[in-house]
């Protein structure tokens, strides 16, 4: 288990919920890989406004692996029911996925529509101690009204992972800029996650980490997630994940669950 394998998962759908993939080393050179993915999100809670909110999203993947470097994208499709001024979409890599916009109406409504399109890049460090990776990512505004903020957010962060045998704990912090929509104010974020992948057998993996994320709006209280995911190789092409997570503070969600299918290009 290697860290390039966590910045992979990390860049792949740049979600909290994002399913991560075990791949072949990065360090040898001339190593590259293409991968595509299709995925499928829920989550619902009242995130401590005492409403509920349900999110369902699809979403679209693409990964580029060559050498050390990783490149990603990935753009959902989503539909939300939930209060007028509730925002989806607010955080970075574990942030928040709601703010709430004082200047909107509270009347409930349901929305759906493209969101906001993700890039990222991440660096794996040729490190034998420890395994380390730099990763980066631009949230850019394509989401229609109410799925997204309607700017531009930017994080950069870092992981470092340990194998020892068939487990390897591992931990992350990340450092998210949003832009500032109209209106009101958003406030820049850390967010970390601490966890551990193991082997489970041949082709299938684990993982259970704890996340915490500091909330962008001063209206809401920070974020602190149980996230699990169990990744399968269908075929030598073929990945399957599947990950659920539950809420430990008031603004998580209460429950969300998801399923991804990736298909290895080359």
């Amino acid at each position: 288990m290697h860290a390039y394998s966590v910045a992979l998962g990390l860049l792949f759908l740049a979600s909290p919920a994002a399913a991560q993939q075990a791949a072949e080393p990065v360090s040898r050179p001339g190593n590259a890989r293409a991968e595509l993915s299709v995925g499928a999100e829920y989550q619902t809670g009242d995130y401590g406004i005492g409403e509920r909110i349900e999110s369902r999203s699809a979403v679209a993947g693409a990964r580029v692996v060559k050498g050390r470097v990783v490149l990603s994208a990935s753009l959902p499709y989503t539909r939300v029911d939930a209060p007028g001024n509730v925002v989806t979409g607010g955080g970075g890599l574990f942030g928040l996925p709601i703010i709430v916009d004082p200047t909107r109406p509270a009347t409930r409504m349901r929305r759906q529509g493209m969101g906001d399109l993700r890039l990222g890049a991440a660096w794996v460090a040729p490190l034998k101690a420890v395994d380390l990776a730099a990763y980066g990512q631009v949230k850019l505004p394509t989401a229609r009204t109410g799925l997204g903020t309607g700017k531009a957010d930017y994080a950069v962060g870092a992981e470092a992972s340990k194998p020892l045998g068939a487990v390897a704990p591992f931990a992350n912090v990340t450092y998210t800029m949003p832009e500032n929509p109209d209106g009101y104010r958003l406030r820049t974020t850390l967010a970390g996650q601490a966890g551990l992948n193991a082997t489970l057998g041949s082709g299938v993996s684990g993982q259970v980490a704890y996340g915490y994320a500091q909330s962008p709006g001063a209206s809401l209280p920070d974020e602190q997630l149980l996230s699990m995911r169990l990744t399968t190789g269908i075929s030598s092409r073929l990945s399957l994940s599947v990950h659920g997570g539950a809420g430990l503070s008031k603004s998580a969600p209460d429950a969300s669950a998801g399923v991804q299918l990736g298909l290895r290009l080359f």
